[in-house]
């Protein structure tokens, strides 16, 4: 890790593609963070500023490109960073167990692993938080009323406070590694 004046992390790109409701941002933008949820959860601006931005609604072929973007913060509900998959786990703070969760943030159908506090239940781990965004890994991204969503990735920030429905895999701890392990 680089550090910068007074101990902060030097600002560096990092490819991202935002994910709304409606449309999908993919490019770059500068962050200080080497989590993913802290991205976003400790942006103060209402809006993400996205360089080289590739732009298409769900259902639209052809995507549009503009030299920069902004997205509201507000409206993301997936933010997928696969560069931070490995720096995510140096940075864990709190000891935490995977589990495994499907949310349905709509349109959206999300399955992968989340992250909760050792001894928790799943359900506190993920609901009773303070922060918006929440990191999950091995994610799968479905959507019945947008089929070309159908993807995933290593790592990404999800919106639980939009969650409509959460699903834990039969409560059980995922055989899955640590973050980016």
């Amino acid at each position: 890790m680089t550090f910068a004046i007074d101990g902060f992390s030097a600002v560096r790109p990092v490819g991202v593609e935002l994910i709304t409701a409606g449309y999908r941002v993919s490019g770059t933008i500068q962050t200080r963070f080497n989590r993913v949820a802290d991205i976003l959860n400790q942006l103060t601006a209402t809006h993400v500023p996205v360089d080289g931005a590739t732009i298409q609604e769900h259902d639209a072929d052809a995507p549009r490109r503009a030299a920069s973007a902004l997205v509201a913060v507000e409206e993301i509900l997936v933010m997928l960073t696969p560069e931070l998959a490995e720096a995510s786990s140096s940075d864990m703070r709190v000891p935490k167990q995977p589990v495994r969760a499907e949310l349905g943030l709509p349109p959206l159908w999300l399955t992968g692993t989340v992250y909760v506090p050792v001894g928790s239940r799943p359900s506190d781990g993920l609901l009773n938080v303070a922060t918006t965004f929440v990191p999950m890994t091995n994610l799968r991204i479905v959507s019945a009323a947008h089929p070309r969503l159908d993807h995933g990735g290593p790592v990404a920030a999800v919106r639980r406070d939009r969650a409509h429905i959460v699903v834990f895999e039969d409560g059980a701890p995922a055989q899955d590694p640590a973050p980016g392990g």
